[in-house]
């Protein structure tokens, strides 16, 4: 993994979890392209490190979570560059298929595209005062990067629409009351949180927690009975990994189980 300019990363081998965070200060961590080629590339190395089995990505205990898209760079772009590119479809991708769990540890501004992307992770902790939304419309344009349907699945329509049709923000208190965010925290203690989060679940079987992740994501794509079908399947697979049998055995015999990640 080569060393990246606007992110620090801290891997904890023996916990089984590795720590991102936005090192753009001086923009609010707001991404320019390179900022997200650059995490595309992370998330691409994570998944592929055995070592890690659980990602929390955060701005720092101190700082902004990400300000969303660096407008200076925003303003260049036309439509036709946007298509010729694909503008943002490396990083919805990069989400989309990175297998294993990521928590959000928001603090400061998640704003546009920085809400997006902890939209985009599989769970979210932020600070009791941090500022989340879409403000898009406010500049004259709409979220590009999966928010208004992810916001959409998890608060329905109605205020779905009211949050994206005025741009404005809610606090981390706000979205946990409605259901989008986990849990919130007072400012200091949401990275250790989500970190002590991560290290719970890197703890368990990686294989069976990339397939549970793998069971959980079917329904954003598909119907109920789809959904439920390809759930047992997922679930059948895991009948045949040694983790499963050492976690019933564990079980039965009342003691810590030792998973192997196979």
């Amino acid at each position: 993994m080569e060393n990246p300019q606007f992110f620090k990363i801290t891997l904890d081998a023996d916990k089984g979890t590795a720590l991102i965070q936005f090192d753009r200060p001086k923009k609010r961590n707001a991404f320019s392209q390179a900022m997200l080629t650059e995490l595309v590339a992370l998330l691409g190395a994570l998944d592929a490190l055995e070592t890690v089995r659980a990602v929390v990505l955060t701005g720092g205990p101190d700082g902004h979570f990400c300000a969303g898209m660096d407008l200076n760079e925003l303003v260049k772009i036309s439509t036709a560059d946007a298509y010729k590119i694909s503008f943002l479809k490396d990083l919805t991708d990069a989400f989309a298929n990175f297998s294993k769990p990521i928590i959000a540890a928001v603090v400061g501004f998640a704003l546009g595209g920085g809400f997006e992307i902890a939209l985009a992770c599989d769970i979210i902790y932020a600070a009791e005062d941090a500022m989340l939304g879409l403000p898009e419309v406010k500049i004259g344009t709409i979220p590009g990067a999966g928010g208004t349907q992810r916001l959409a699945q998890a608060l329905g329509k109605h205020k779905a629409m009211e949050f994206i049709l005025t741009g404005d923000p809610a606090s981390g208190s706000e979205f946990e009351r409605l259901g989008v965010i986990n849990k919130v925290f007072q400012q200091p203690e949401v990275v250790p949180a989500a970190i002590r989060l991560a290290e719970r679940i890197a703890g368990l079987s990686g294989p069976v927690i990339k397939t549970a992740k793998q069971a959980v994501l079917t329904i954003e794509n598909s119907s109920l009975d789809a959904g439920m079908t390809h759930e047992k399947s997922l679930y059948y697979s895991t009948f045949s990994l040694g983790d499963f049998q050492e976690g019933l055995t564990a079980f039965l015999q009342k003691r810590r189980p030792e998973f192997k990640h196979v």
